[in-house]
């Protein structure tokens, strides 16, 4: 077998690139696989006694991801959550305090539903309950808001719960809650996942999982009689299986929607109630949740 030809220039670089010194390698700031580390580096980490022994999955909450609004504390001067370089319509993690522009690419992992029993306003008590059927509302009457009322003043909103990873940050788990008038942003992400066919040999077809692909997540105003706000815009982006090391991404699929069926893992829903105030008082600002 001839020998294949290797010109002389790419022979120097190899040889160049084989004796630098060892180094990690440069990644940008926000990309879709695991941070990089130079062997040395491997060798001091993958370690044994880690200090998470005593932690297990209900120890974890998964981080949420929000569309910063008017009101939302993070563009409130003199609110301790207020970040100077965030901005209405940005994209954010709430509880890595992450500001992600107008744009996220986002792959769904697990679909589900909760029904959030919120208190008035005027009681300052915010979000009560989390109810994760549908039996709450049986104890609901319509009030003149046209919200689910029940009789202790307390009010019910249906919630649409989508858990995946963040691609713009490392394949971050992550959720999104959407509710009010951003349960049509939640119904049309569900519409296109179910809506894909694959071929199988035989000329058969099935319906992949929902983690099939991706979706690009931008932002859009949006404004009825009672208010304005930002909403979700969701469009379809690349499948899985057209990104690098895919099969990989797949198993953390896996794994991750395993660990929610079980409800080993919740989302985290701490202070949900102070990014949309005004919505609690009557469904305005979109709760684009």
């Amino acid at each position: 077998m001839a020998k294949k030809y290797v010109p002389a220039e790419m022979r120097q670089a190899a040889a160049k690139k084989a004796a630098a010194p060892e180094k990690s390698v440069p990644v940008p700031e926000k990309s879709g696989l695991p941070l990089p580390l130079p062997a040395t580096a491997i060798t001091a980490f993958d370690v044994a006694d880690t200090g998470y022994e005593n932690v297990g999955a209900y120890d974890l909450l998964i981080p949420r991801l929000t569309i910063l609004q008017g009101l939302s504390p993070q563009v409130t001067k003199g609110k301790p959550e207020f970040d100077e370089d965030a901005r209405v319509g940005n994209i954010y993690d709430v509880g890595l305090q992450e500001n992600f522009g107008d744009s996220l690419h986002f792959l769904p992992v697990y679909y589900t539903k909760v029904w959030l029993e919120w208190a008035p306003r005027s009681s300052g008590k915010g979000l009560v309950k989390m109810h994760e059927t549908s039996e709450i509302l049986v104890q609901t009457t319509v009030d003149q808001n046209g919200r689910q009322a029940l009789k202790n003043g307390n009010y019910i909103v249906d919630t649409a719960q989508f858990f995946g990873f963040n691609l713009d940050a490392r394949m971050r788990r992550s959720f999104i809650p959407m509710s009010s008038t951003q349960m049509k942003k939640a119904k049309r992400l569900l519409t296109l996942a179910t809506a894909e066919e694959v071929v199988r040999p035989n000329g058969t077809t099935f319906t992949p999982p929902i983690y099939f692909r991706t979706y690009r997540l931008g932002t859009v105003p949006e404004s009825n009689a009672e208010g304005s706000w930002v909403g979700w815009k969701i469009e379809r982006d690349v499948a899985l299986h057209e990104l690098p090391d895919w099969e990989r991404i797949r198993e953390m699929a896996v794994s991750f929607r395993n660990s929610l069926t079980v409800g080993r893992v919740k989302g985290d829903m701490r202070d949900l109630e102070s990014e949309h105030p005004a919505q609690r008082a009557h469904n305005a600002q979109g709760e684009a949740l």
